[in-house]
């Protein structure tokens, strides 16, 4: 028997959902990869097994209870009540569809994919938020706390708010009238949260800023630039794909709205910042090792620009992703400045890009959207969403901003309350933090008993290779039972080719003495 429209129109939305949720995750493994090469290289392994790890984790707690929390269904505005651990889940059972709204358009019950499909996709944002927060604790940071900190924030804290934004019935996005597209504030500031308060209670580590303000440079910036791609190919799908539709004029529209909206506007705050920042040195002249990471803080800067255009990109004309691309790069350069004024070290930026972002974008949602939307049939709806640009006079655009302010408080505060509990706890049961030698000498080799790299090839910021004390001198022996000493003439950083006396001169290794 042929396939009716309507079985075609799903199966379509289907995988195009599917592809989406692909895609999200490999938008997971490139910020692992901008971690991986923006940490020094004796630590490089501990962020890829930090993602393995939360990988495991939040796909265990999302299915049993994280899921049901954001989309279980019901006319509960808190919390979903069912599908607990996928139970009585899908098209054959009790509860063929599941009850939720598209991210754009709380109006319109849009079931039109299989259910096991929008859980991958919805598990995928999951894993995305937690991987983006973990960022932030890199190179200091024990196992257990990953374990723990995942399951909160894919099992409690993000679909919490998933079910208030994109629930059926959830009271931010149903009753308040709230909107997040793109999820500047339920994914990008949540992630920002989250990974700024952890932070914090892990402390900086060992020499960034004591005796006086030191950068640590990563050990890759290929590994960082590949990250960086496979990042910014997450922001085009998901920034296009939130509507979970692609038939019909007008959803063919949103989505090459959205695709070239985080464009125009990743590709401008990331010019922007890139020219600031050399005028900013070209005036202070900072010495040669003190200068910023210029790469990764600029890739950092184009990222906040795709977040801060995520919560409409699809409702922006481009000239205004423009102008929210470019305040996005001042936004990560005052919040990045901002944050090691107060000595708070977060080696890759994570919460100066998304809360930087994520806040900026929220906000530029009721200023900028156009007055465009769907309906339900795919056809275009003039005269639906309401823009302080596009009509300032009425009271209804500038309530946007109400509307705004009401989700980055609710955000801020539901993710602060939790992540801090979880924090205090593991601070007080001093769970939080490797010990000062095993962030040295490399909490690859310690904490996991396996190297990124070949054990010579460390980082030269390491104080006890540079003075000859290998970890290879202190594990491997020879056969006639001394130790070897074949510890390379030359050792490189981030900075060039060094001699061992160059090193011993050289300000980064002069703090470990």
């Amino acid at each position: 028997m042929a396939a009716t429209n309507e079985q075609i129109q799903q199966a379509i939305e289907s995988f195009f959902l599917l592809f989406n949720g692909v895609v999200v995750f490999l938008m997971s493994c490139g910020y692992t990869l901008i971690e991986s090469g923006g940490v020094r290289s004796q630590n490089a392994g501990h962020t890829l097994f930090k993602t393995l790890l939360i990988f495991i984790t939040s796909a265990l707690a999302y299915w049993l209870i994280g899921y049901a929390f954001a989309f279980g269904g019901n006319p509960n505005v808190i919390l979903g009540t069912r599908f607990w651990a996928s139970e009585r889940f899908g098209s054959k059972d009790l509860y063929p569809g599941v009850e939720n709204f598209t991210n754009s358009n709380n109006v319109y019950k849009l079931n039109n994919q299989d259910p096991y499909i929008h859980f991958f996709y919805n598990y995928m944002l999951a894993f995305l938020v937690t991987n983006i927060a973990a960022s932030a604790f890199a190179e200091r940071c024990r196992v257990p706390v990953y374990v723990l900190f995942t399951i909160l924030m894919s099992g409690i804290v993000y679909p919490f708010l998933t079910h208030w934004m994109w629930g059926a019935n959830g009271w931010l996005g149903a009753i308040v009238g709230a909107r997040d597209y793109g999820g500047s504030a339920i994914i990008y500031l949540t992630a920002g949260v989250a990974a700024l308060i952890g932070t914090i209670f892990l402390g900086p580590r060992f020499g960034r800023f004591e005796p006086r303000t030191l950068p640590l440079f990563g050990h890759s910036i290929p590994i960082t630039s590949v990250g960086a791609i496979l990042v910014a190919f997450g922001f085009f799908v998901l920034n296009s794909g939130g509507d979970h539709r692609i038939i019909g004029k007008a959803y063919g529209d949103r989505v090459g709205h959205g695709l070239i909206n985080t464009l125009l506007s990743g590709a401008t705050s990331g010019a922007t910042y890139y020219l600031l920042q050399r005028v900013i040195e070209s005036i202070n002249q900072p010495a040669r090792h003190l200068k910023r990471r210029v790469f990764l803080s600029t890739v950092n800067s184009i990222l906040c620009g795709m977040v801060a255009v995520a919560a409409g990109a699809v409702a922006y004309n481009p000239w205004s992703s423009v102008i929210i691309g470019f305040i996005a790069s001042l936004s990560f350069l005052l919040w990045s400045k901002l944050l090691i004024k107060l000595q708070i070290d977060d080696p890759v930026e994570t919460a100066a890009v998304h809360i930087g972002g994520g806040l900026w974008g929220i906000f530029a949602l009721p200023i900028f959207r156009r007055t465009i939307g769907p309906k339900t049939d795919g056809t275009f709806d003039e005269n639906v969403f309401y823009s302080i640009i596009y009509r300032i006079t009425l009271g209804e655009s500038w309530r946007g901003l109400l509307n705004s302010l009401c989700t980055a408080a609710v955000v801020i505060a539901w993710t602060a309350i939790f992540i801090t509990v979880l924090f205090i706890i593991l601070k007080l049961l001093n769970l939080l933090k490797v010990s000062k030698d095993e962030e040295l000498r490399g909490i690859d080799l310690f904490q996991h008993g396996e190297p990124a790299y070949a054990l010579r090839i460390y980082c030269a910021a390491c104080g006890e290779q540079l003075q000859g004390k290998t970890i290879e001198q202190e594990t491997v022996g020879t056969a006639g039972g001394g130790l070897r000493t074949n510890f390379p003439t030359i050792v490189t950083d981030a900075e060039g080719a060094y001699t061992l006396d160059e090193m011993r001169s050289h300000r980064p290794y002069r703090i470990f003495q």
